[in-house]
C-alpha cells in the first residue's frame, strides 16, 4: 500500500475537495429536511397545508449526496479503520483453526503413508508398498492369481483384475 507522501498532490486535493464538499451538501441537507419535516409536522394542528414541505423533498436526497461525497471522501481512512478492526479478529479466528486444519493435514499424511504401505492380513505389520512377504511374520503379502497371472493382496477372495474367485 503506497505511503501518503507517495500519494499525488492532485489525488490529495480532490480528497480535500470531496471532503469539504461532501459536509457542506450533507449539512445543507440536514438543514432543508429538518425545515421540510417542521413545516409537515407544524401544519397537522392547524389545517393549513404545509408550506415549506419542499425543503424535505430536496433535503434529503441532499444528505445522501453529501454522505457520498464524505464517503469516497475518507474513503481510506475509513478502509484503514475497517483492516485494523477486522485483522485481529480473522487472527484470532486462525489461531482457532489452527489445531483443526492440523488434524486434517495429519489425517490426510497417514491416508497418503496407507496407500504407501501394505499390511500383513496375518499379523497387522506394515510393509513397505510392492513387498512380497512381511516383514513381522514372514507369510506372502501377494500372491497370483491362477486364472489371469496377476499380483493380487494375498488375502482376496476375488481377483481384482479379472474377476476370478481365488478361495
Amino acid at each position: 500500500m503506497p505511503d501518503k507522501n507517495t500519494r499525488s498532490p492532485e489525488h490529495e486535493k480532490t480528497k480535500k475537495i470531496l471532503k469539504i464538499a461532501g459536509g457542506i451538501v450533507l449539512a445543507a441537507g440536514i438543514v432543508f429536511a429538518a425545515i421540510g419535516f417542521i413545516s409537515l409536522f407544524s401544519s397537522f394542528g392547524s389545517g393549513s397545508p404545509p408550506g415549506l414541505f419542499w425543503c424535505a423533498i430536496l433535503g434529503l436526497p441532499m444528505c445522501a449526496v453529501g454522505g457520498g461525497l464524505l464517503s469516497m471522501g475518507f474513503r481510506r481512512e475509513i478502509n484503514t479503520y475497517v483492516k485494523n478492526e477486522s485483522v485481529p479478529v480473522i487472527n484470532e479466528a486462525a489461531g482457532e483453526l489452527r489445531p483443526a486444519v492440523g488434524d486434517v493435514v495429519s489425517a490426510a499424511r497417514e491416508a497418503q503413508n496407507a496407500e504407501e504401505t501394505a499390511v500383513c492380513p496375518a499379523c497387522g505389520e506394515r510393509n513397505e508398498k510392492g513387498s512380497k512377504f512381511c516383514k513381522g511374520c514372514g507369510k506372502p503379502l501377494r500372491s497370483v492369481c491362477p486364472a489371469c497371472g496377476k499380483d493380487i493382496p494375498s488375502d482376496s477372495a476375488f481377483c481384482n483384475h479379472c474377476g476370478a474367485k481365488l478361495r
